[in-house]
């Protein structure tokens, strides 16, 4: 990949140990960065890039020490074998002392494919990496800064080879699991000498830097809470007064506002009548993540749990529910156990943010430990919304969803499905998982599968045209 794609750049850097650093690692000192010097010849600056440093692998350490021993023994044995082994070993460490790495006159260039992807979506990487130097490097290792907050599911964000003059080779590789905006850590590059025994390590900054994982818009999101009405910031509620939407007519009061008078059945009839609108408010919804081992499940290795999926659904939702005025909270099916209180300030988002995404709570655990559903249930305000998040693979979850029902709490639940069909046993969980869904939507309960290979956004849009 010799040409730049759309949308990357290339990012360029020569650095060469100074004199003064090659004379402290030849001595043993420790090392010092070395200088960057731009290729237009202008000034050292660290502006494009990252500091340069040497230093030993120590992968030949104590050798000169073995070798002089094989000497002497050579010679007062009279073992000419083992004097002439010792010499190599001393002319090795002698090497080992005064061996400089090559010059890491390399460019990187790295593009991000989609850059602004949506939520669930995987994101292809590709970082390639040549070298521009008149000489072959014999050893290079490159590693990309992956940020933390993903996680590589296909291919490696790192490699070791040769590279010779003029050539080039590509990294590929896919991440997913961001949830906003992520930033990569500068990409380093290693360079070793020939035999391995001294490095130059380099970290540089290329562009494009971010990938963007889209929230779902707020009003996308309502229809995976119940009983919410298909428009931004409303429920509707089974009440007269103040609205946009009829709802009844009523006999005229003396304090009922002019504007509400019925002025068409007035000159029809004579008498005053009060038209009521249907009342709507903002909901209470609760975000019950269900964190226990055994939804620790995925169908790949390398594929992300349903705990993980769960926590980044739930990352949507107490960042996109309350801009439209609806008070949101957060729980946890777990042994440990985490609870906050629904709110909509933007402090009370940020609380729940980190909540979910480092309290021990919300993340795989090999406590097997029954949650206490009791007190979880009891926490929930009166007839708050419950979405429920879990991959409903045994029998306890669907019961958490029949309880939190038959308790008075309009209940939808949103499942990432973790299930593969590459054995006979998993083909049988899937069909066990599909019954149990099947049964909590014959008891009147909405439940939207999740598949593996599909965003969030598909889902929330199938929720809209009414399917499952």
């Amino acid at each position: 990949m010799d040409g730049q794609g759309a949308g990357s750049e290339t990012v360029r850097w020569d650095t060469d140990i100074a004199p003064g650093a090659a004379v402290r690692v030849a001595l043993g000192y420790p090392s010092v960065p070395a200088a960057r010097r731009p290729r237009d010849g202008g000034t050292p600056t660290a502006r494009r890039g990252a500091m340069s440093e040497v230093h030993r692998t120590g992968r030949w350490f104590g050798l000169a020490g073995a070798a002089l021993v094989a000497v002497g023994v050579g010679l007062v044995g009279q073992v000419p074998a083992l004097v002439l082994l010792g010499g190599l070993g001393v002319t090795l460490s002698a090497y080992d002392r005064v061996a400089v790495p090559p010059a890491a006159d390399v460019s990187i260039q790295r593009s991000i494919t989609p850059t602004e992807p949506a939520l669930g979506e995987r994101v292809t990487v590709a970082l390639t990496v040549r070298n521009d130097g008149s000489r072959t490097i014999p050893d290079l290792r490159l590693a990309d800064g992956v940020p933390d907050s993903v996680r590589v599911v296909d291919g490696s964000a790192s490699l070791g080879t040769a590279l010779r003059p003029g050539a080039s080779t590509t990294i590929t590789y896919e991440i997913t699991g961001g949830t906003d905006r992520c930033v990569f850590d500068p990409a380093t590059v290693v360079v070793r000498d020939v035999v391995g025994v001294v490095a130059r390590r380099t970290s540089v900054t290329t562009e494009p830097d971010t990938v963007t994982w889209e929230q779902p818009a707020s009003s996308a999101l309502l229809p995976l809470v119940p009983a919410v009405a298909r428009r931004p910031g409303t429920v509707p509620v089974d009440e007269g007064g103040e609205g946009v939407s009829f709802y009844a007519v009523r006999e005229h009061r003396s304090n009922d506002p002019l504007s509400r008078v019925d002025w068409n059945q007035y000159a029809r009839t004579g008498d005053l009548r009060t038209v009521e609108f249907r009342r709507e408010q903002s909901a209470t919804v609760v975000v019950v993540v269900d964190a226990r081992a055994a939804a620790a499940l995925a169908p790949r290795p390398d594929a992300e749990t349903a705990i993980e999926r769960s926590t980044m659904a739930a990352v949507a939702l107490v960042e996109g529910l309350p801009e439209d005025g609806h008070e949101v909270g957060v729980a946890a099916y777990s042994p440990h156990g985490a609870w906050l209180a629904p709110g909509t300030s933007a402090a009370h988002q940020q609380q729940a943010r980190d909540l979910l995404r480092t309290d021990r709570a919300f993340a795989a655990t090999s406590v097997t430990r029954t949650p206490d559903t009791t007190k979880l249930i009891a926490q929930l305000p009166t007839a708050a919304n419950v979405v429920f998040l879990g991959p409903l693979c045994d029998d306890d979850s669907e019961a958490l969803v029949r309880r939190l029902a038959a308790s008075g709490h309009p209940v939808t639940v949103l499942s990432p499905d973790p299930t593969a069909t590459d054995t006979a046993g998993h083909r049988l969980a899937r069909l066990e998982r599909r019954e149990r869904l099947r049964r909590l939507r014959a008891a009147g309960i909405a439940v939207h599968d999740w598949p593996a290979t599909e965003p969030l956004e598909q889902v929330t849009e199938r929720a809209w045209r009414g399917g499952q």
